[in-house]
């Protein structure tokens, strides 16, 4: 079914994440890990990845989680840094191993280190790629809005979250 999506018209708009548990239909992969079924989070949409589709897709922003066909936004904002320290020399994936994050600069190793710890990417046989989420418009929080800047013109239309009740 269609998710209700339209890509630049979202962006700036918030939505609240849940985790679900739902693997990938084809091959039997992917899909969340067990200790991140149930879990949430808000994001709030500042691009549109034309190459990312599905009625599940939402392309979350990790450090060391691959750059994709994009590869000098990274290096022209941190200098003394080569293209493959941002995603361990894997463009598409980015760094297999928590330990990859050591290369990047010290200010994104805590965000990607995340991945592996909260996130739970690829443990226990692969689960956490691409997983399956329901989602929701909600208010963007403020400690969004105050990274990007942007506060959706309708966003009193939605509901609030508590964002102290994330863990």
């Amino acid at each position: 079914g269609s998710h209700g999506l339209s890509g630049d018209d979202n962006c700036g708009q918030c939505y609240e994440l849940k985790f679900v548990d739902q693997i990938h239909p084809k091959g039997n992969w992917g899909g969340s890990h067990p200790d991140l079924v149930g879990k949430s989070m808000v994001v709030q949409v500042t691009n549109i990845g034309y190459d990312v589709n599905g009625e599940h897709s939402f392309d979350i922003q990790i450090p060391g989680a691959g750059q994709g066909l994009k590869t000098n936004g990274c290096t022209a904002q941190f200098s003394g840094f080569s293209s493959g320290d941002f995603d361990c020399d894997n463009n598409y994936g980015g760094c297999f191993e928590k330990s990859g994050c050591a290369r990047l600069p010290q200010e994104l190793q805590k965000p990607c280190e995340w991945r592996y710890d909260w996130y739970r990417w690829f443990a226990e046989g692969g689960q956490t790629n691409n997983p399956y989420v329901h989602f929701r418009r909600v208010q963007c929080p403020r400690e969004l809005t105050e990274i990007s800047g942007s506060v959706p013109s309708d966003d009193e239309a939605y509901p609030k979250v508590d964002v102290n009740s994330y863990a």
